[in-house]
């Protein structure tokens, strides 16, 4: 009989295969959960600080969790925002920030790591979400094929429902976002520094001739 366990386990060792194979094992493992996406909807997320650690503080670790409704999605789809994920983690322990506007809008930073890590994209930049929806390409696909993760562990997912935010997430609600009334948007080349009361305008630096980006 499946049961949440499992899934636990084997998302964890999906995690150290993934890493072996297209991080050269550079990622440390980080707390991987299953929570309920909740209003966002969201298949997964990963913090963008070690959210969890012990009361010393000694062990720390970023958090990596797949939405509890997706659990039993298309196998591959399930590997898809793992990876994904683990794009985000490798970003955030470089230092780079690679999503804004509270962790919905995904820029050229996270583009680019992504066509590093076995991903391309099908569409063009999203206007509300940005470079946010990778594919996995074949050859990627052939690769965790031969991974040998128990896809049958991923049978169970939540069904009753949801209500609430995400938990254990820094990347903001979608009832955050509406709250905001000031953003902040910085200029990649320069540094130069501009804030308005909207969060979908384009800005751009005169000096570098490049687009602003918001800053969280």
């Amino acid at each position: 009989m499946a049961n949440i366990q499992k899934a636990i386990d084997e998302l964890h060792i999906a995690f150290t295969k993934l890493n072996d194979g297209f991080f050269e094992g550079y990622l440390p493992e980080p707390a991987i959960t299953i929570q309920s996406g909740g209003k966002r909807k969201s298949m997964g997320w990963c913090s963008t600080k070690e959210v969890w650690q012990d009361k010393e503080g000694k062990n720390k670790r970023y958090e990596l969790n797949i939405g509890a409704e997706y659990l039993d999605i298309d196998f591959m789809e399930t590997m898809d925002t793992m990876l994904h994920e683990m794009v985000h983690l490798y970003n955030a322990i470089q230092g780079v920030q690679d999503c804004s506007r509270n962790g919905t809008y995904h820029n050229k930073r996270f583009k680019a790591e992504c066509e590093q890590r076995g991903f391309y994209f099908p569409n063009e930049k999203d206007e509300r979400y940005g470079w946010a929806f990778p594919k996995l390409t074949e050859e990627s696909k052939q690769k965790i094929k031969g991974l040998d993760i128990n896809e049958k562990a991923f049978v169970i997912a939540r069904r009753s429902g949801s209500s609430g935010a995400a938990t254990g997430s820094d990347e903001g609600t979608d009832s955050e976002e509406k709250k905001k009334t000031s953003y902040k948007w910085v200029c990649p080349g320069c540094g130069v520094i501009v804030r308005s009361t909207k969060p979908e305008i384009a800005l751009k630096c005169m000096t570098c001739d490049q687009q602003l980006e918001e800053d969280k």
